[in-house]
């Protein structure tokens, strides 16, 4: 597999700028691509104004009430993952038209797009694979840590902060990566599987975390009552 071709056309080419985590901006902007878009179907998440009925139905365990802040997050990774779609097809779109000009753009289906990228159809401009190996960079858009943290910060979103749905998303994320390897055809390039794995440790060591401080909140709590027993006690 000729994976310059798929690590060139696979950027739609704009220069892309870092995803701001929520703590580096009160609303996050950025991304997702078609596998940050994996199966998020273990969850049903609306918004605050959903049917009350819904939201306090208790037979319903995989109902999630999302905050403002988390809706806002998700509504941005989507969106940027449907434009940079759009993006690429477009780019596509014109590189096969400069080389063919017969080409009949409406019969360009998603798995024909591919399947030209990846057996290197698709004459790529020395401008565009210079931009691409930019954005797969290590600090690059599409490198390891931005697209694993997008991913992650999707699936800590989607989630409300529920830490016990940690493996649950990771299973969802490994999904997407399946769907998206079946869809390309061939094995994906060996940067998607360190995505994978990058976001994977960062979801489960945040759901570390998260349940480290809820032990340590859990122990400090039970120390004060004790302490508020014994001075009841010597009063």
């Amino acid at each position: 597999m000729n994976t310059n071709q798929i690590l060139s056309a696979t950027n739609s080419y704009q220069t892309a700028e870092a995803y701001k985590k929520p703590s580096d901006s009160k609303s996050a902007n950025t991304t997702a691509k078609s596998a940050e878009t994996a199966d998020t179907d273990a969850f049903v998440y609306e918004k605050k104004s959903a049917d009350k009925a819904a939201t306090n139905n208790p037979k319903n365990k995989n109902y999630v009430t999302l905050s403002k802040e988390n809706q806002n997050i998700i509504a941005q990774l989507k969106a940027d993952a449907e434009q940079r779609s759009e993006q690429l097809r477009s780019l596509v779109e014109s590189m096969i038209l400069k080389q063919n000009k017969t080409f009949q753009v409406g019969t360009l289906t998603d798995e024909k797009m591919f399947e030209m990228l990846r057996k290197g159809q698709v004459e790529v401009s020395p401008e565009v694979r210079a931009q691409a190996q930019k954005d797969i960079a290590e600090d690059g858009y599409w490198g390891v840590e931005q697209t694993s943290e997008r991913l992650f910060s999707f699936a800590k979103a989607i989630s409300g902060g529920d830490i016990s749905k940690a493996e649950t998303l990771i299973k969802a994320m490994e999904k997407g990566f399946k769907q998206a390897t079946k869809s390309w055809g061939d094995d994906l390039p060996d940067i998607c599987q360190k995505t994978l794995d990058s976001a994977t440790e960062k979801i489960r060591n945040w759901a570390k975390q998260a349940e480290f401080t809820d032990e340590l909140t859990s122990t400090a709590k039970d120390a004060f009552e004790t302490q508020a027993g014994t001075s009841a006690l010597t009063e």
